[in-house]
Formats: structure tokens, sequence, C-alpha cells
């Protein structure tokens, strides 16, 4: 039974040694890099987001049995409070893509920030339509 559990969490953290690099890109489509207010103010959103997920992390009932059921239960902890993190991060404006995606998916984002500023801009214009003269009162 000891060596089935050893090689079922070899199994579930070789899968993690798989997954893709990920990296957070803006929501409005802004490059950052090269951007230094933008980097201040990345790392001042992710710092905040980290510790709502050290404190999502650390809340609740610790599980402390060994074995497999505890790294399952330690796993679905750490996936929850990743979850909370990613939440806070959009919050702020951030999405969380796959490194070799970035590129594209920040050019979507920023032509969708440019369609919603016009639209915004649209609804704020007033119309470009003549109003209609209202008709003269009767006098009387």
């Amino acid at each position: 039974m000891h060596r089935f559990a050893t090689a079922a969490l070899c199994v579930a953290l070789g899968g993690c040694a798989a997954a893709p690099k990920m990296g957070w890109i803006r929501v409005d489509g802004q490059p950052a890099r090269e951007n230094p207010v933008l980097q201040t103010q990345f790392e001042v959103d992710r710092t905040a987001c980290l510790g709502e997920r050290n404190k999502a992390a650390l809340s609740g009932v610790t599980f402390t049995g060994g074995g497999l059921a505890g790294a399952m239960a330690a796993a679905d902890r750490s996936n929850a409070a990743d979850t909370v993190a990613q939440g806070c991060m959009a919050e702020k404006g951030y999405l969380l893509v796959k490194e070799d995606e970035a590129i594209t998916k920040q050019a979507e984002l920023a032509k969708v920030a440019e369609l919603k500023k016009q639209q915004e801009a649209a609804a704020v214009a007033p119309s470009s339509k003549p109003k209609k003269p209202s008709p003269p009162k009767p006098s009387t």
C-alpha cells in the first residue's frame, strides 16, 4: 500500500512539472515591461494579492494526516489559495496566461480596450442628430 501511495504521489507531482510557464498581462493590453509606473503598480498589486493568497492558505482547518490523503489535501488547499490570488489579480486588472500566448492575448486585449473606450465615448457624446424644433405654442 505504501508503494502505491508513493507511486501515485510521484505521478501527481510529475504532472505539475510539465505545466506550461505562465505570466501576468494587463487586461487593458498595455505592455508594462518598459513602463516603470506600470511595473511599480504591478509589484504593489502582486504583493497585495500574495498576501490575500497567504491568508486563504492559512485559513480554515488543516488536514495533517500523512500519506496520499494528506498530500492531496495540501494540493487542494494550495489550488484554492492560487484561485484566490488569481481572482485578486483579476480585480486589479491582470490575467494569468501561458507565456507563449501572452503577446497574442495582449494584442487582443488592447483591441478590446480600444473598442470599449470608443463605445464609452460614443455613449457620452451628444448625438449628432439635430433636434426637431418644438411646435410654437398657441397664444391666447
